[in-house]
């Protein structure tokens, strides 16, 4: 299972010389699966993914789309994702339920004018949308006929303001197995039991260490968090790798070099079986059959 990174920042795009290595595009991960697209968030990475799908050789493509939640830095690449205009394709948008409407009504909101030329309506794919319920987990399916099942998606309800979803892809052949947990605030003194139950045994964890130590108390109640609390996590869960993802946009190349450097001798002193690093555009994670 290969899983890339197309857009790792939080709350806005912040391209430009200071953030080129680490990159400046919003949420945006991918896994293949056989012949289907498994896409977390819809930040503005997504225009890069989907340039990439454009050029794969597979006549036909089905993607599945899960979205974490609906604030803009999520969703804000949506329009500019040019396999959803092609007809060909097949793009089935899974989310959580909202209050404020339906998961497709939010999506096609941010494209209505005067704020945006092209509707949803216009885009030619076939697009499907699932509310999903917490506890929920999708099938993914492959072959011509749609009917071997080739992976799963579960989830859980973290804390953040108005609600957000953690997802755990499991790929069937391999029992490879990864956790996208971004947008998520630790509980002091404790360990979100959710989080720790969808990650257990995960090859790979990638949790929203967005703020430092030391910035996180001028900064509760907005929703992120630390990479010591996923550090935590991972230890409980029993996870292989963890990923520090949804870096702040203040937070330029030569900070985050040397804050990752920082982060992985702590993490060294305390545990030798767990890796980590800081998310990268376009870095590419491969997990082999167990």
């Amino acid at each position: 299972m290969r899983i890339q990174f197309w857009g790792v920042r939080g709350s806005i795009p912040v391209p430009g010389p200071e953030t080129v290595f680490f990159g400046g595009n919003t949420s945006c991960v991918s896994a293949r699966l056989g012949q289907n697209w498994v896409i977390f968030d819809a930040g503005t990475g997504i225009r890069n993914l989907g340039n990439v799908i454009m050029n794969d050789p597979v006549p036909q493509t089905r993607m599945s789309l899960f979205l974490s939640h609906v604030h803009w830095d999520h969703i804000q690449g949506f329009p500019f994702f040019s396999p959803a205009f092609f007809n060909r394709n097949h793009l089935r948008i899974h989310g959580q339920e909202q209050q404020e409407g339906t998961l497709g009504g939010i999506l096609a909101g941010q494209m209505e004018g005067p704020n945006f030329p092209v509707t949803l309506d216009m885009m030619g794919a076939r697009i499907e949308f699932a509310d999903l319920q917490e506890g929920a987990i999708v099938p993914l399916y492959d072959g011509e006929d749609g009917s071997k099942i080739i992976g799963s998606v579960a989830n859980a309800r973290l804390n953040h303001p108005n609600g957000v979803l953690a997802y755990r892809l499991e790929e069937a052949e391999t029992g490879c197995s990864m956790v996208y947990a971004t947008d998520t605030e630790h509980y002091e003194g404790r360990l979100d039991e959710r989080l720790v139950e969808l990650a257990r045994g995960a090859d790979l964890l990638v949790y929203d260490g967005m703020y430092t130590k030391e910035e996180y108390p001028y900064h509760k109640g907005w929703g992120h968090s630390t990479w010591a609390e996923g550090f935590k996590v991972a230890q409980a869960a029993g996870v292989k790798q963890l990923v520090v993802f949804h870096h702040d946009p203040s937070h330029d190349d030569v900070f985050l070099a040397v804050y990752e450097r920082e982060v992985q001798l702590q993490a060294a002193q305390e545990s030798t079986a767990i890796k980590v690093e800081f998310a990268r555009e376009n870095m590419r994670l491969d997990f082999e059959a167990r």
